[in-house]
C-alpha cells in the first residue's frame, strides 16, 4: 500500500519552506494582510503533506481519498492569494462580508464536488491508477466540467492577485519597488507552475508542483519580509500617511537626484513625479538649491520671496544610511511656516506691548502715588496743628471731626503707600538694606503699634520670642513692614479673639515668625489667591473690611526679595496662621563677610 519515491522531497521540500516563512510572519499576525498571509502558507503545508502521502500510496481508493482531503488547499490557496492581494494593494475596504461569503460559497461547492464525485461524476469521470515511466503510481483519466469550472475559478482568483500585484509595483515609488518587485515573483511562481501542469508542460508531467511554487513564493515572501520590510511598512500605508502628508518630503541619492518626493513636494517645486531620476539641481528653485547644498543633517529656516509675499519653511535634512551605516542618500522634509512665524510675530509684538502697558502703569502709578501723597502730607499736617491749637485753646468739642479727616487721611496715606511700594517692586527699585537686627525687639514694637487696633477690636495680642532666636542679619524697614501687614490683618478679621506672634528657629539655618489668629479663616481654594495683587476674597469681605488687595503680595515679594518666603494654613471659622520664613544671618557671620568685601 505504500512504498518510497524521491519524489517526496519535492512536496515535503515545500511545506518545510511554507513553514519557515510562517515562522518569519508570526511576529506580524496582529496585522489583517499577516494574518491572510499565514492561512496562505497553512494552506500550502495541508497541499504538500497530502500531496506527499499520495504520492507514497499504491490503491486507488487511498489516493482518492488523499487527493479529495487535498482539495481543502486547492481551494485554499487561489482565495487566501486573492485576499493578500487585496489587503496588500491597500483595497481591504472591498473585502466585505458579502465578498467572503460568495468566494467562501464558490469554493466550497467545488470542495463538495471533489468530496462527492462517486455520486455524480462531474469532476473526475472515470479514474484509473496507473504505473509511469518515472516509477510513479499515479491517478489518471479525464477531467470533468466541474474541475474545468474549478480551474478557471482558481485561475481567475490568482490572476486578479497577480495584477493588482503587478499593478502595484508598476506605481510604486522607488523605496518600496524592490519590496513591490519581490512580491510579484512570489506571485508568478504559482501562476506559471500551475499552467505548466495543466498543459502537460511541466519537466515532470506526473506531479503537481503547485504546492512547490506556492512555497517558493513564501520563500520569496520570507526574503522581502526579512529584508525589504513588507509586513512592516506598506506601500499603501506610505500612499495613505506620506502622500497625503502636507509636508514637502524629497528623498535624494548620493549623486542628489530626486529618487521619491510626495504631492506636497510636487506642488512647492511645480513638477510631476517624472523628474525621478533627476538632479535636484534641474527641478528645485534656486532658493532651495542653496540651502540644501551641503546639509545632511539638521533643522534650518529657509525664506522664498516672491510675488506675493515672502513663505517661511522649516527645513529638515536627515542622513540615510545602509545597514553598514554608510551615507546613500536624503531626506528633505519641508513644512510652511508662515503662519507660525506671524503669529510668533503678533505675540512678540502683543508681549512687547503689553510690557510697554505695563511699565506705562507702574510710572503712571509711581508719579500718581507721589504727587497725591504730598498734599495728602500736608493735609495731614495742618489737621494735627489745628486740633493741637484746638485742644490747647480748651476747645476740645472740636476736635472729633478733626479726628475723623486724620483718621481718613492715614489710611488713605497708606493705600498710596502700598501702590507706590507695588510700583516700586513692579519696577524692581526697591532695594534691601540688610542691617544687624533684634527680632524680639522689632516684634514688640510692630506689636506695641498695633495693640490699639487690637484693643478697639476687642482682641488679645500676645508675643513669644524663643530664647535661642539670635540678632539676625536683614532689612529692619522692610521687615518691620510685612510684620505690621500680617499682624494688622490678623487684627482686622478677627474679633474677640487671639491674635499670638510667636518667632523662633524652624531648622538651624532658618528662623520663623508665625502670626496666628481666630478670625474668620480661608477657604482653601482661595488660598491661592492671596499673594496676587489687587485681589479680594470676595466683595462682602472687600466692603465689610475694606483694603486694596495689595498688602500680602507686598509683603510676599519683599520677603522673597529678602531670601525667604510667606507661608499661610488656614481654615474657614478656625482662623489663619501666615508664617514668615528668613534665612537665619548671624551677625558675626555677615560683619565677618563685610570686612572681606572691604578688603
Amino acid at each position: 500500500m505504500w512504498y518510497f519515491t524521491p519524489y517526496i522531497l519535492f512536496p515535503l521540500t515545500a511545506a518545510m519552506l511554507a513553514m519557515m516563512a510562517m515562522f518569519q510572519a508570526w511576529s506580524y499576525r496582529q496585522l489583517p494582510v499577516a494574518q491572510v498571509f499565514l492561512g496562505m502558507m497553512a494552506c500550502t503545508v495541508w497541499w504538500s503533506l497530502c500531496n506527499a502521502l499520495e504520492l507514497s500510496h499504491t490503491t486507488v481508493e487511498g489516493k482518492i481519498l488523499l487527493s479529495s482531503i487535498q482539495y481543502i488547499s486547492v481551494v485554499g490557496v487561489p482565495f487566501f492569494w486573492l485576499l493578500f492581494a487585496l489587503f496588500y494593494t491597500n483595497r481591504a475596504h472591498v473585502v466585505s462580508r458579502r465578498l467572503l461569503l460568495v468566494l467562501l460559497t464558490l469554493q466550497g461547492s467545488f470542495l463538495l464536488g471533489a468530496w462527492t464525485n462517486s455520486w455524480h461524476r462531474l469532476m473526475w469521470p472515470t479514474v484509473e491508477l496507473t504505473y509511469t515511466a518515472n516509477g510513479l503510481w499515479v491517478l489518471t483519466g479525464p477531467n470533468g466540467p466541474l474541475w474545468y469550472a474549478s480551474v478557471l475559478n482558481a485561475y481567475g482568483m490568482v490572476l486578479v492577485g497577480t495584477v493588482l500585484m503587478i499593478s502595484q509595483a508598476r506605481r510604486s515609488r522607488a523605496l518600496y519597488r524592490a519590496q513591490a518587485i519581490s512580491l510579484l515573483i512570489g506571485a508568478l511562481l504559482p501562476w506559471v507552475t500551475s499552467i505548466l501542469f495543466v498543459t502537460g508542460l511541466s519537466p515532470i508531467p506526473s506531479i503537481d508542483t503547485t504546492p512547490v511554487a506556492f512555497a517558493l513564493s513564501g520563500l520569496v515572501f520570507t526574503v522581502a519580509m526579512r529584508r525589504f520590510r513588507v509586513l512592516d511598512i506598506l506601500p499603501a500605508a506610505r500612499e495613505m500617511i506620506v502622500d497625503q502628508m502636507p509636508d514637502a518630503i524629497i528623498v535624494l541619492d548620493t549623486g542628489n537626484r530626486v529618487i521619491d518626493l510626495n504631492p506636497a513636494a510636487q506642488s512647492i517645486l511645480a513638477v510631476s513625479v517624472d523628474v525621478l531620476g533627476r538632479s535636484l539641481a534641474e527641478v528645485a528653485p534656486y532658493w532651495l538649491v542653496d540651502q540644501v547644498r551641503d546639509r545632511y543633517e539638521g533643522q534650518f529656516e529657509v525664506n522664498h520671496t516672491h510675488a506675493l509675499g515672502t513663505t517661511t519653511y522649516d527645513l529638515r535634512c536627515t542622513t540615510l544610511r545602509d545597514r553598514d551605516g554608510n551615507p546613500n542618500g536624503r531626506i528633505l522634509v519641508l513644512r510652511d511656516i508662515t503662519l507660525f512665524k506671524q503669529a510668533a510675530l503678533a505675540l512678540q509684538e502683543a508681549k512687547e506691548a503689553a510690557e510697554a502697558a505695563n511699565q506705562a502703569k507702574s510710572a503712571f502709578l509711581a508719579t500718581m502715588s507721589h504727587e497725591l501723597r504730598t498734599p495728602l502730607t500736608a493735609i495731614l499736617g495742618y489737621s494735627e496743628f489745628v486740633r493741637q491749637d484746638l485742644q490747647s485753646r480748651g476747645l476740645d468739642d472740636l476736635t472729633a471731626d478733626l479726628d475723623r479727616i486724620i483718621t481718613s487721611g492715614r489710611h488713605l496715606l497708606t493705600l498710596i503707600n502700598d501702590i507706590l511700594d507695588y510700583a516700586r517692586i513692579e519696577a524692581n527699585a526697591v532695594k534691601i538694606h540688610p542691617e544687624p537686627v533684634n527680632i524680639a525687639l522689632l516684634i514688640n514694637d510692630v506689636v506695641s503699634t498695633l495693640q490699639g487696633l487690637a484693643t478697639q477690636r476687642q482682641n488679645t495680642l500676645t508675643v513669644a520670642v524663643e530664647p535661642d532666636v539670635p540678632p539676625i542679619v536683614t532689612d529692619p524697614i522692610r521687615l518691620r513692614q510685612v510684620l505690621l501687614n500680617l499682624v494688622g490683618n490678623a487684627c482686622k478679621f478677627t474679633e474677640q479673639g487671639t491674635i499670638h506672634v510667636h518667632c523662633y528657629r524652624s531648622t538651624a539655618d532658618m528662623i520663623q515668625i508665625d502670626v496666628r489668629d481666630t478670625g474668620i479663616g480661608i477657604a482653601t481654594d482661595q488660598l491661592q489667591r492671596l499673594f496676587q495683587p489687587f485681589m479680594q476674597l470676595d466683595n462682602s469681605t472687600t466692603r465689610r473690611y475694606g483694603g486694596t488687595g495689595l498688602g500680602l503680595a507686598i509683603s510676599q515679594r519683599l520677603c522673597r526679595a529678602m531670601g525667604g518666603e510667606i507661608v499661610v494654613k488656614s481654615e474657614p471659622g478656625c482662623g489663619s496662621t501666615f508664617s514668615v520664613r528668613l534665612p537665619l544671618v548671624e551677625v558675626t557671620q555677615w560683619r565677618h563677610e563685610q570686612e572681606l568685601e572691604g578688603v
